[in-house]
């Protein structure tokens, strides 16, 4: 039996592999023998179930979590401490074991990023987070900000999903009556036009076209589900990130919103007193975009050279120009926290305007395209009919 294992090694590296046992204990034994001390052996799972059956905490859920650790943090406990305690109080049994497991993992000596990463529950941004963050500094600052971001993900995707449900029933509803009548109605008002030598209206065989057309899709609806399970296999997460900026209305968001957090994580950070260089690796760690935050790897070594923080921000191409106005008066005047904290409410505010302005949109925009279905269907189907009864007469 193929077992899954994640253990440390005699140097204090963390190691994960497979090994062949017939059981958990005897490959317990085995990993001990060859100088490993096991973390966890688990049994390795098909690839269906671990892409397609395995669910993750909800993004509500582990914002509670991550606030509620944040406050226990800046309460005065310490982190160990910490997580026990929130490991009891948290009523998900996932992020509960996950947190108990990240506890015990620290006090082995593992580094927390590590930590958090080896749960595989907390976001990718967090562990970048910790990774330029010791143990016990500034860490209530990161647990708040992930926590506030989750949060306000997590309550854009619920405004979202409550205005579009009813647009998007309509006109699935709409969508599914048009094809009974494409596939029952319209070949037997065709065939008893046919019996009378008459052909059909243009627009009818263009819904006749139409239905063809989807039928094909829908074969080919297995190959577009399993691209989107297994298509992170073939293509970089980097470059899906980048393709995903240039989204129409989508991709705009979640550049304001990764401007926004970049810079609110980066006036926590110096108002922290964190020194300016490690405050850029620290908030470069919050942005969710891979392609965003992997365009900033070298600003920390330009600013070393004596480089304004405008200046180096300028070159990634990344920043529009009004974000690296404010920074650069904000440098000049010795204004930077406040500047920053514009920034933050600035393009927050906008990528808000923009999802507000597109939600009201949708429902005219859902109703008009019903309207011409439904109205294009109703044409299609009239028209034979019209053209038989006039054949039926004669």
């Amino acid at each position: 039996m193929a077992l899954l294992y994640t253990g440390i090694d005699r140097q204090g590296n963390i190691r994960k592999g497979k090994i062949e046992a017939p059981d958990q204990s005897t490959a317990y034994r085995l990993l001990v023998s060859q100088g490993i001390k096991p973390i966890k052996i688990e049994k390795e799972k098909s690839i269906w179930s671990r892409e397609l059956i395995k669910r993750k905490p909800s993004d509500e859920d582990l914002s509670f979590a991550l606030l509620q650790l944040s406050l226990l943090l800046s309460s005065g406990l310490n982190l160990t401490k910490a997580l026990e305690m929130l490991a009891h109080q948290v009523e998900d049994k996932k992020i509960s074991s996950a947190i108990a497991s990240i506890k015990e993992a620290i006090e082995r000596g593992e580094p927390l990023h590590l930590a958090f990463k080896r749960v595989e529950i907390f976001p990718e941004f967090l562990v970048e987070m910790l990774k330029t963050a010791e143990r016990g500094e500034n860490l209530e600052e990161i647990f708040a900000i992930a926590g506030n971001f989750l949060q306000r993900i997590s309550d854009i995707r619920s405004r979202i999903f409550s205005s579009l449900t009813y647009p998007a029933f309509v006109i699935v509803l709409s969508i599914l009556s048009v094809l009974v009548v494409v596939k029952f109605v319209v070949p037997k008002i065709a065939t008893v036009l046919a019996s009378f030598g008459k052909d059909l209206p243009l627009i009818t065989k263009v819904l006749l076209f139409i239905s063809k057309i989807i039928g094909y899709l829908f074969y080919l609806l297995p190959a577009f589900v399993v691209l989107m399970v297994f298509g992170k296999r073939f293509v970089r997460k980097e470059k899906l990130h980048e393709i995903s900026l240039k989204i129409p209305v989508f991709g705009k968001v979640f550049y304001y919103f990764n401007l926004s957090r970049f810079a609110g994580s980066l006036r926590m950070s110096i108002a922290s007193g964190i020194p300016l260089t490690k405050a850029l690796s620290l908030s470069r760690g919050s942005i969710t975009n891979s392609y965003m935050r992997n365009s900033l790897n070298n600003i920390e070594e330009e600013l070393a050279k004596g480089k304004s923080l405008s200046e180096v921000l300028t070159r990634t191409d990344l920043f529009p120009p009004l974000f690296v106005n404010l920074i650069s008066t904000g440098e000049k005047s010795g204004e930077l926290e406040r500047m920053l904290s514009l920034i933050e409410e600035l393009y927050d505010r906008e990528a808000m305007r923009t999802i507000s302005f597109w939600i009201r949109f949708a429902e005219p925009l859902s109703m008009l395209i019903i309207g011409i279905i439904v109205a294009f269907v109703v044409f299609s189907v009239i028209l034979p009919i019209t053209e038989l009864s006039a054949g039926i007469k004669r």
